[in-house]
């Protein structure tokens, strides 16, 4: 499967001045639960899938609580995508200043407290004064709840068994008091992660807080699955949660260690100047034969104006030209023109340009101030080259004192 399709999402519209995407898995799972409901009717099926959505768009107002919550401090959110494990709001960058990184992640579950009490008053005129005091007596001490009257009983069953409007509410209820008790536990970088980061960060580095708040994370996400395989379920879900729990922490983590390396730095100081360029109206079989000669994986294509058109890699050259005719065709039948390019300013700080760049994609190209092509900021030796001065200053010291 392509990263293309992995990462291939749904506009949903744009709201409050925000991208909203839907990832086509989302899809997958909305069909699941409509198809294996649909035994038991279409109406209980409509009202689980309503349930779904239901739950999706409080996820979405809990995005939308950091994304708001992070443009007061005037940081803009790039979009928020919903995925079958939760939805993502992809802030352009996190607040530097502790408590207010400890604002935006407290935000979202604020926003699901809110929902709670809402839902709650609701559902209290959704029910009948004894249902509500069966409904307390079931929470709070379970074994005297069982004793409750059998018309009680009965009404609770109703609610559950069949779609009715308080069971839909009850069980919204009960989905945002998960989120919140979810997203706080302290495992980077949920939201519980990043408020034990901007805790720490107050008494130490940003980096150092990042690091511990990521060994917290990966110690609760390893009793996770250790708390799940010693239950005997056969349920999978804690298990793959705390495997992604993981896996996010410490893709987190890097990327902040090497925003941290490269602060103060700009896109001028780490990018490769280059002349291995590609006119968008070179023929194809030319660009064959040139890259015979070249060593370089993946060229620079330009307009006649200088202004780059996209990306050509080596493998697309080759794919096309087992199917085309190479002498007719020019590069630019070659590119996906449909896909924004997306560029660096030479001028730009490094650590914001990375966070503004899809960083799947490994070389971006870097313009000037008019848009004209300078080079190619390559994220695979990007590091290294910010320090090549430092190599060749140690080792031109190091000569002169032995000169001495």
């Amino acid at each position: 499967m392509s990263n293309r399709l992995l990462a291939h999402r749904f506009r949903a519209g744009r709201y409050l001045g925000i991208d909203l995407f839907i990832h086509w898995t989302f899809l997958l799972l909305a069909a699941y639960v409509f198809l294996s409901s649909l035994g038991e009717g279409v109406w209980v099926a409509s009202f689980m899938l309503a349930q779904l959505l239901g739950v999706f768009f409080c996820v979405t107002l809990h995005e939308y609580g950091h994304a708001m919550a992070a443009r007061y401090f005037g940081i803009g959110t790039a979009d928020i995508t919903l995925l079958p494990i939760g939805g993502v709001a992809r802030l352009h960058r996190m607040p530097r200043i502790p408590w207010q990184e400890m604002v935006v992640a407290i935000a979202g579950p604020a926003v699901n407290v809110v929902l709670v009490l809402g839902l709650a008053f609701v559902f209290a005129t959704q029910v009948d004064e004894e249902m509500l005091i069966g409904l307390r007596d079931l929470a709070t001490n379970p074994q005297e709840g069982m004793e409750i009257s059998q018309d009680v009983a009965t009404a609770i069953d109703t609610m559950f068994r069949f779609p009715s409007l308080a069971g839909y509410l009850f069980t919204m209820i009960v989905v945002n008091v998960m989120l919140v008790i979810f997203n706080l536990i302290p495992a980077f970088p949920m939201d519980g992660g990043r408020v034990l980061r901007s805790f720490v960060a107050m008494f130490t580095s940003y980096t150092r807080a990042t690091r511990f708040a990521f060994r917290v994370g990966v110690f609760c996400a390893v009793m996770m699955i250790f708390a799940a395989l010693q239950g005997g379920s056969s349920n999978p879900i804690p298990i793959l949660i705390g495997l992604f729990v993981a896996f996010a922490g410490y893709s987190e983590y890097k990327q902040v260690e090497v925003s941290e390396a490269v602060r103060g730095r700009t896109v001028d100081e780490a990018m490769i100047y280059t002349k291995n360029v590609v006119d968008q109206d070179l023929a194809v079989h030319d660009l064959a034969l040139r890259w015979k000669q070249l060593s370089t994986p993946s060229l620079p294509v330009l307009h006649a104006t200088g202004k780059p058109v996209g990306i050509i890699k080596l493998s697309d050259l080759r794919k096309y030209e087992i199917t085309n005719d190479g002498d007719r065709q020019s590069v630019a039948s070659v590119l996906d023109m449909s896909v924004p390019i997306r560029t660096a300013s030479r001028d730009e700080p490094l650590d914001q340009a990375l966070l503004r760049l899809d960083r799947r994609v490994r070389q971006h190209l870097v313009v000037d101030e008019s848009g004209l092509f300078l080079g190619i900021l390559d994220l695979d030796t990007m590091i290294d080259r910010l320090h090549l001065p430092e190599i060749f200053s140690t080792q031109d010291d190091s000569e002169n004192s032995d000169a001495d």
